[in-house]
């Protein structure tokens, strides 16, 4: 008997943090962040300009910087600006840019926890669970040890300014500006070896002359950020509010689809239709999901099919390009597994429900909320489909 689980509302702890360099948007939204931890440098007239400017920034700084300048840290929560974890004392953690040894799981943890307390003396704000790390220096047994220390979202960037480099001005704006891209992350400094302070009130002008809006990290991240509704002719219908974000920030059109009817009520919850997904709205349920969960397409698909041998519970694969599912009875291997880990894993697409079999002439294998097809006439990612369940759904 395949076991049904209900929709997820929280997840198992995170064991590696997620490196983050960019945003998932078609939205000209940008993110300005500046690493502070050198001298008090051009701080005071950033944090003037963006006051003037009406702009929000995140900081990284390193907690002996905040010890140093804690007049400057409290004036960036006053101003509504975000702060991230930059270390203590800005030393590598891999040792990869200063040829010094790696830093142990402690020594990382204790670059990360003074800090944070410091912050939270100081501000009564918790830096997690972003991280900036020093230099960009990171590796797997970093990314493992942030995560274990509730640092979860390596927040790496797209453009660096190369202020720190000795660029001017004018070659600092044209570098920016140049490489400003949706949903990018822009890194500069507060110090005074780097221009970047100075460059910013023209930086900023040329950005907005081509459409650009800027947005915190953690505003970008949980999915505060994006349009109000965006009206879809393909399918003639619209998405807003938390559906929108949540469309934008998890997977989009290859994940979920067009959508294909308005929100609509079923059950108590107001829910939407995409081509793959149904989205319900469950206010309270997940914040930090915007409060959407996902229909169990793929159960309600497969009702009656438990007797099938697809679906009946197995051993677990000796293979190592196999994981099993102990909650559900399943292998998931290859590129299937590859494809649930990269779009979303548990809470997007769900526990595997069956193993794979061929359907139809097709390699499938259905999951809680999907169904994989394998398509090796595709070039990657095109390889794996997803199934329409949102238009089968709606069609029964």
């Amino acid at each position: 008997l395949v076991t049904v689980l209900s929709n997820v509302s929280s997840v198992s702890a995170v064991d590696s943090a997620v490196s983050v360099y960019e945003f998932d948007t078609a939205e000209k939204v940008l993110v300005l962040t500046f690493d502070a931890g050198a001298d008090r440098g051009y701080a005071p007239q950033i944090l003037d300009t963006l006051r003037d400017e009406g702009v929000k920034a995140t900081f990284g700084m390193t907690g002996h910087w905040a010890e140093q300048h804690p007049d400057l840290i409290q004036r960036m929560v006053n101003e509504g600006h975000h702060l991230m974890n930059h270390t203590w004392t800005h030393r590598s953690f891999t040792g990869r840019s200063t040829g010094q040894p790696a830093l142990t799981a402690a020594e990382r943890r204790d670059e990360l926890v003074r800090t944070e307390n410091l912050i939270r003396e100081q501000t009564g704000v918790d830096l997690k669970p972003y991280f900036r790390p020093p230099y960009g220096d990171m590796d797997a047994s970093v990314l493992r040890d942030i995560a274990a220390n509730g640092y979860t979202v390596n927040v790496m960037w797209t453009v660096d300014s190369l202020g720190w480099r000795g660029l001017s001005e004018n070659e600092i704006i044209k570098r920016v500006v140049d490489g400003a891209t949706p949903g990018g992350d822009i890194l500069m400094h507060v110090g005074g070896q780097s221009l970047d302070g100075p460059a910013l009130p023209d930086m900023i002008q040329q950005l907005r002359d081509k459409g650009y809006r800027f947005a915190t990290v953690d505003e970008l991240y949980t999915g505060r950020v994006g349009p109000a509704q965006r009206f879809f002719p393909e399918t003639g219908f619209e998405v807003k509010g938390n559906f929108m974000t949540y469309w934008n920030r998890f997977g989009g059109l290859p994940v979920f689809g067009y959508p294909i009817t308005g929100e609509r009520q079923e059950q108590g919850a107001t829910v939407q239709y995409f081509e793959r997904a149904r989205f319900e709205l469950r206010p309270g349920s997940w914040p930090e999901r915007n409060d959407i969960l996902l229909g169990l397409l793929g159960v309600e698909f497969t009702e009656g099919r438990s007797n099938q041998q697809p679906f009946q519970r197995v051993q677990a694969s000796t293979s190592s390009n196999c994981t099993y599912y102990l909650e559900t009875g399943h292998n998931l291997c290859f590129a299937f597994r590859d494809y649930w880990r990269t779009h979303g894993a548990l809470p997007i697409l769900g526990f595997p429900i069956s193993e794979e079999f061929r359907e139809n002439g097709v390699t499938v294998q259905y999951f809680e909320r999907a169904r994989f097809e394998w398509r090796p006439e595709n070039a990657p990612p095109w390889d794996v489909l997803l199934a329409h369940f949102g238009r089968w759904k709606l069609e029964q």
